[in-house]
């Protein structure tokens, strides 16, 4: 079956033929790291762009909002959450029928904020991504349980609530040499090919120093 009518399929309202849908594309595609059927599907249906090879909580519904991009090699808890998107506190009413459009009460379209999440991004179990938060850089961790109200600098451990910087996860030199390296744009593939021991065994003995938030 073809991606097209696959991409199309899964627009339907019953929830048993969007099922249907996944099932087929893990068979057939190798699943969420691999298909392109799947990014598509996530772009058309959710406004969520995914890299290739990022994988977990960043392919469920609804989980993180539109305008949200996900770079490549992501690890993402099934829990986490990231919105792009607040209730309006300015308005008489926060319910979602003066506000979405969707519930069919109001005309108002809604302003969604803008995630842009870099590559070989960690997110942790239940962490949370609020939508004061534009980016967040290559390399980050996100930390089980975090809540982040700010943007995430490249390689820097976050945790708590609120978030906060407790370490960086090399040194700035090495930070430098990766995020011009850019080693997240070759293909698997291609990185098994020359070795994939480079990527586990490099950096082993280095550990970046703490620095608070400011």
């Amino acid at each position: 079956m073809s991606s097209k009518i696959l991409l199309t399929l899964y627009g339907s309202k019953f929830s048993f033929i969007r099922s249907f849908v996944i099932k087929l594309i893990n068979k057939f595609e190798g699943g969420e790291f691999y298909s392109t059927t799947l990014r598509d599907i996530f772009k058309k249906y959710y406004g969520v762009e995914i890299g290739m090879y990022s994988h977990g909580g960043c392919f469920k519904g609804h989980l993180f909002g539109r305008n949200t991009t996900f770079g490549r090699y992501c690890s993402v808890a099934q829990s986490a959450f990231g919105a792009t998107l607040n209730h309006p506190m300015n308005k008489k009413s926060m319910h979602g029928f003066f506000f979405n459009p969707g519930l069919g009460y109001c005309k108002e379209e809604r302003e969604y904020s803008t995630l842009i999440v870099g590559n070989d991004v960690w997110f942790g179990h239940n962490s949370i991504i609020m939508p004061s938060v534009n980016t967040i850089g290559d390399g980050a961790v996100i930390g089980a349980g975090a809540v982040i109200f700010k943007d995430i600098p490249p390689y820097a451990v976050v945790v708590g609530n609120p978030g906060r910087v407790v370490r960086y996860r090399f040194s700035q030199e090495t930070i430098d040499k990766l995020l011009a390296e850019k080693w997240w744009e070759k293909s698997i593939e291609e990185i098994k090919k020359n070795g994939l021991e480079e990527y586990s065994q490099i950096f082993e003995a280095e550990q970046g120093t703490a620095k608070e938030w400011s």
